[in-house]
């Protein structure tokens, strides 16, 4: 059982998330699954289809030592925050970023039900090699594509980014928030000290195929974690209160956003 002071606030902020991002998921919808028209000369030009596996999840991990051992003792926690919210962001970073680097592409955007719809997001992959889902192969077809662009989420070992270097104990995956309620942290350009931080980290895999050899060309593993500290009375008492509900959604879709609008011209230049 999950025992902190922050626990009613983290699930009153999963409980009304979903419907505070409504309008917002809304508002995505039309742009990430827009696609260029296609015109007698596509055959000779790059037609991406963009999926995204993020899911709704979202993880709570809080550090946890445990004396003489290497095991990960952090405590972990999950909310599911539906709307698909991650998902959009991710294709509307890849779609933009597609027609930024090459004006003449086309890019379909896949919206899908669930995450899990296409199986395990690692089963997608046996080395280099592409396991295409059966209910992908039509729509591969339909729209001739000649790339896949996939985002899935990814496991590593914490590394949270702060002015002096990186923090953190265990593991993370996917999104969500490690929560540091006992390491002694300075704010920048003062002598100003704080306890403990919250970092919202987005760890996952920008993954190019080829689907004419369903083999994989270029990968960029994300390990974004940012450690923020906040003046705000109620984050003295508890770093989880460092951003406000609304707050802690957008740090996930800005980081998302900025990690693939950053990282595809480059992956895609080599297809």
């Amino acid at each position: 059982m999950f025992k902190t002071q922050a626990a009613p606030m983290r699930r009153r902020f999963f409980r009304q998330g979903a419907t505070c991002l409504t309008g917002l998921a809304l508002a995505l919808t039309g742009l990430t699954s827009a696609a260029q028209t296609q015109d007698s000369s596509a055959a000779a030009n790059r037609t991406f289809v963009a999926v995204s596996l993020l899911g709704d999840k979202v993880h709570m991990i809080t550090r946890q030592d445990k004396t003489g051992s290497l095991l990960d003792a952090n405590l972990r926690e999950s909310f599911d925050l539906k709307g698909g919210i991650f998902d959009q962001a991710a294709l509307l970073a890849l779609e933009q970023s597609v027609r930024k680097t090459d004006a003449k592409a086309t890019v379909f955007g896949l919206k899908l039900a669930s995450a899990k719809v296409l199986g395990e997001p690692d089963a997608l992959l046996d080395g280099k090699r592409f396991v295409a889902p059966a209910a992908l192969l039509p729509l591969f077809q339909q729209t001739k594509a000649s790339h896949l662009l996939l985002i899935t989420p990814h496991r590593g070992e914490a590394n949270v980014k702060t002015v002096r270097d990186g923090l953190g104990m265990g593991r993370l995956e996917g999104l969500g928030f490690y929560i540091d309620r006992d390491t002694v942290m300075q704010f920048e350009q003062s002598s100003e000290l704080s306890k403990g931080y919250l970092a919202p980290f987005s760890y996952f895999k920008i993954s190019v195929i080829d689907l004419a050899s369903m083999q994989l060309i270029s990968q960029k593993l994300v390990t974004r974690a940012e450690a923020l500290l906040s003046r705000r009375k109620e984050a003295v008492a508890d770093p989880w209160a460092a951003l406000s509900d609304m707050e802690k959604v957008e740090a996930l879709r800005k980081q998302i956003m900025e990690e693939i609008s950053s990282a595809l011209p480059d992956l895609i230049a080599k297809s």
